[in-house]
């Protein structure tokens, strides 16, 4: 099948089985991961090394390599705050939730997704983000629907996207239809962003079926501790983030922020620019999150959501240039190079992607 063929335009995913990621493979890794988990919480630091080491042989994505790579040599050091990080996770985690969110991001998304964008890439006129950013407000005049996020996954799929963020704005009436959908993509995984937001016990039903899924709360408000403790007794994954513009992005990058973070025992902590926040400022906090990640001095792994996912497609898609990609609540689309206002509920990806991410004309390579 081309890939013009596998383009979704509305309707029924048209993906064949063979375009899935391999599902005797997923099931191996399943196995081995299990088994691995069980002997971490045996004997943590010996069994995490074996685990890391086990990790590198199924996922062979170029960015994957490369983290697992890092996370071997920081292993070695046996007061390695990432001990606490991965003990913390799997005390508050189910292994499901673990291995669907896991294997989904780091098999499915990185190394078979990633395969298939540089597969696509040469045959096609634009660029193809490994991860696609989404958010909703349902309170907003045209916001993005769930029957739009619906479809966007089902195409994104047949480019090589299995990995989505999603943010959520307002007062997350829209969360259980999401959880419906999102559950509903076994080979995906996906990064709820909530707002400042009391989850209720049946926001927290919905929840629990979402194992491919992690839902990160903002720090710093009244109702983040009240859902962390809720995640942990549910043993649901989640971890925090921060939003940051031109005015604190300094408080951030004297490091005092991190220590408030560790209270919460979170997976990590994703550091998100506002839209007004200069490329200057950005870069800075990036570079700010890698060299903590490989000094760490706290258990909490510190990403920038836009540094990052710039760093992750030039690895995935051996692009000199990194690419980021969001689509705002208003139908503007957010790119590491601004913002672009004529998206209006396009109609398919291939038209988006050919809008807000062509490929670079000859002449303007290097």
């Amino acid at each position: 099948m081309s890939y013009e063929q596998q383009i979704f335009c509305g309707g029924k995913n048209k993906m064949t089985p063979s375009e899935h990621p391999n599902p005797i493979t997923k099931a191996i890794i399943d196995s081995t991961v299990d088994r691995g988990i069980r002997e971490v919480e045996e004997d943590p630091k010996r069994s995490l090394r074996k685990l890391t080491d086990m990790a590198r042989m199924f996922n062979k994505g170029r960015f994957l390599d490369e983290i697992l790579g890092m996370v071997q040599d920081l292993l070695r050091n046996d007061e390695s705050p990432y001990y606490t990080t991965i003990e913390n996770t799997l005390r508050n985690t189910s292994h499901q939730n673990i291995k669907d969110f896991g294997i989904n991001f780091g098999y499915c998304g990185l190394t078979f997704g990633g395969k298939k964008i540089r597969d696509i890439e040469p045959t096609v006129d634009f660029r193809i983000p490994w991860c696609l950013n989404l958010r909703i407000d349902t309170q907003s005049h045209g916001s993005i629907s769930i029957d739009e996020i619906n479809n966007c996954i089902v195409q994104g799929q047949t480019m090589g996207i299995y990995i989505y963020t999603i943010r959520i704005a307002g007062n997350c009436s829209c969360l259980r239809d999401l959880c419906d959908v999102i559950s509903s993509f076994h080979d995906c995984a996906f990064m709820l962003i909530m707002p400042d937001y009391l989850l209720r016990e049946c926001d927290l039903k919905a929840i629990r079926q979402c194992t491919n899924s992690m839902f990160l709360f903002p720090i710093d408000t009244p109702t983040t501790e009240h859902n962390v403790t809720a995640m942990k007794k549910q043993k649901s994954l989640y971890s925090v983030y921060a939003f940051y513009g031109n005015e604190d992005a300094s408080d951030w990058l004297s490091g005092d922020k991190v220590a408030s973070l560790v209270s919460l025992s979170p997976a990590f902590a994703l550091l998100i620019s506002d839209d007004s926040c200069s490329q200057r400022n950005c870069r800075r906090v990036a570079k700010y999150c890698r060299s903590e990640r490989m000094h760490p001095e706290y258990p909490v792994v510190l990403f920038d959501a836009m540094g990052d996912s710039m760093r992750v497609y030039k690895t995935v898609s051996e692009d000199r240039d990194g690419i980021f990609l969001e689509l705002l609540e208003n139908g503007d689309i957010r790119t590491n190079a601004g913002i672009i206002t004529d998206f209006r509920h396009t109609v398919s990806l291939k038209q988006l992607f050919e809008i807000a991410l062509p490929k670079p004309e000859k002449n303007e390579e290097r």
